[in-house]
């Protein structure tokens, strides 16, 4: 009996890890780091302050489960509806609000004084205009009212690489603004694909995704200019010297097949997969063109 008490004891513990890590959303988490390690390699050239670097990487990581966490607190209603998020544990039940709105406000707080102390007060006003534009902005008002979220909502995805980048840097230059933009077009076309995936699930908690208001042709039709007008962004961050020659070359040819993948959308006849197609892509862009900024600023 005291064994089997245990192993319950255990999997429950087990449990009550799982649902901790998967309100601070790891796979997203994971992805912004990684652009903030590459927005730091790109303004340092690998001429690296090791404990500044881990600081910034520590504090960005601290901010982002706050921002996650509040996303999951304010979602809870709508998520029940949602098939891929009724089972995440705040609407699930398996987490008390509060407890979680505690443990995001003691992690928000942590992590601006540790980019305060340690980085600089530019990472802290960066962060903060993350999180707010995120929580507030975003999933508090833009989600669950307008189609406009996803546009909006894509400058609190842009702040991780601005954060790594002045991180170094400590000065909001062309890098760093292009660097933004970089992350700020990305996004739309990005979750737009998983919007036309999704679109029932959209439906059916409420929210006036594109997708969802304006069908899946129309939405197509707006994912162009955002990924046409990468093209310009990849030029200029060449023009400038920001990266180097590797960078433009596969960059350029990772948008001129996305783009073509999207415009193939328009004459598609399977909208799931070639929205699922679209989306898996977009990752692959923005993976394989942040990794070549880290690669590349080491011998530049």
């Amino acid at each position: 009996m005291h064994d089997i008490l245990e192993k319950e004891a255990q999997r429950g513990l087990a449990t009550a890890w799982k649902d901790w890590i998967s309100v601070i959303k790891p796979r997203i988490m994971t992805s912004n780091l990684f652009c903030a390690f590459a927005g730091y390699c790109l303004a340092s050239r690998w001429e690296f302050d090791l404990s500044v670097l881990a600081f910034m990487l520590v504090g960005t990581a601290l901010i982002l489960a706050a921002a996650s966490m509040a996303n999951n607190i304010l979602d809870r209603f709508r998520d029940v509806h949602m098939e891929r998020t009724r089972n995440r544990p705040l609407p699930g039940g398996r987490l008390n609000p509060r407890i979680v709105a505690a443990a995001a406000t003691a992690a928000g707080l942590i992590g601006f004084v540790t980019l305060y102390v340690f980085v600089n007060p530019l990472s802290v006003a960066l962060g903060f205009v993350g999180i707010f534009v995120y929580v507030v902005i975003y999933t508090a008002w833009l989600k669950p009212t307008s189609t406009w979220s996803t546009s909006i909502g894509g400058i609190s995805g842009a702040m991780p690489p601005m954060i790594g980048y002045c991180g170094f840097s400590n000065e909001l230059n062309l890098g760093a603004w292009l660097l933004f933009l970089v992350l700020f077009l990305w996004q739309p076309p990005h979750f737009w694909a998983l919007g036309i995936l999704k679109k029932d699930e959209y439906r059916a908690a409420g929210y006036p995704l594109l997708p969802v208001v304006k069908g899946a042709r129309r939405t197509k039709w707006q994912m162009l200019p955002y990924v046409a007008a990468l093209f310009p962004v990849t030029y200029l961050l060449y023009a400038h010297d920001c990266v180097g020659v590797a960078y433009l070359l596969t960059s350029t040819a990772l948008l001129g097949i996305w783009f073509l993948q999207c415009l193939s959308g328009l004459f598609t006849k399977d909208d799931r997969g070639w929205a699922k197609a679209s989306f898996k892509f977009s990752l692959y862009y923005l993976t394989f063109s942040f990794l070549i900024i880290i690669v590349e600023s080491a011998w530049r």
